[in-house]
């Protein structure tokens, strides 16, 4: 049933954009013909698959970053009030901070290669994850634990059976907002400051005045995360 209104969604999506193209100039908002037409250009010369793959090289590493962090962070906080009193700061200054200022940082530390944009990416978004993994260690049922002690089942399965499964939504949940995040954030750093990936793509048309193009690679790079 969640199947139909999904379809019903991206169909009205893609006619909104046909009505939009109609009213704006193809320089403001260019229809998906053009579009469509400009991605498999791009497939065809072979651009499409190298600078994809760089950028999802990057926020696959920068996610593993990001999640690893988050997960320590997020079950330092939640399980010791002495860890949450000392990392609250941080992951406060970390949500705050933008994106782009970790990007500049450290692409000015250490120079134009895919680790500055796998940090940048790692440390930006790891607070979001940090805060959910807190919030999901909080709201455990402690009572379930409890009477689990009291039949003395092991540890082992008391983590496998009755803490695991409690935190997996929030473990998934985190997981797909960063994975949206690292993505945003990855564009960011290959706009300003790399020469590969779909951020850069996109200034390189941006430059060249090319609507259609910058569309086309954003879109090329949301199918791809979608299929994700």
């Amino acid at each position: 049933m969640s199947t139909i209104p999904r379809i019903l969604s991206i169909v009205a999506l893609a006619v909104l954009w046909l009505i939009l193209s109609t009213l704006f100039r193809p320089t403001i908002v260019p229809g998906p013909v053009p579009v469509v037409k400009a991605m498999l250009q791009n497939i065809q010369s072979g651009q499409a698959f190298y600078h994809i793959y760089k950028t999802l090289l990057r926020v696959v590493f920068g996610l593993i970053l990001t999640m690893t962090l988050g997960l320590a962070a997020g079950t330092i906080m939640g399980l010791y009030r002495k860890g949450e009193a000392f990392l609250d700061a941080w992951v406060t200054v970390g949500l705050t901070v933008p994106a782009i200022v970790y990007s500049i940082i450290c692409l000015l530390w250490f120079g134009l290669n895919d680790r500055v944009a796998i940090l940048a990416i790692g440390i930006s978004a790891f607070p979001t994850v940090a805060i959910s993994m807190w919030q999901g260690i909080k709201g455990i049922d402690v009572s379930l634990v409890n009477m689990a002690n009291a039949f003395q089942v092991p540890k082992p399965a008391i983590v496998r059976k009755i803490i695991f499964p409690q935190l997996v939504p929030h473990l998934l949940g985190a997981m797909r907002y960063a994975l949206g995040i690292c993505w945003k954030i990855c564009t960011t750093v290959e706009l300003i400051g790399m020469s590969s990936g779909v951020g850069y793509m996109m200034n390189y048309w941006f430059g060249l005045f090319s609507m259609t193009q910058v569309f086309a690679w954003t879109l090329s790079f949301l199918l791809v995360m979608f299929a994700i």
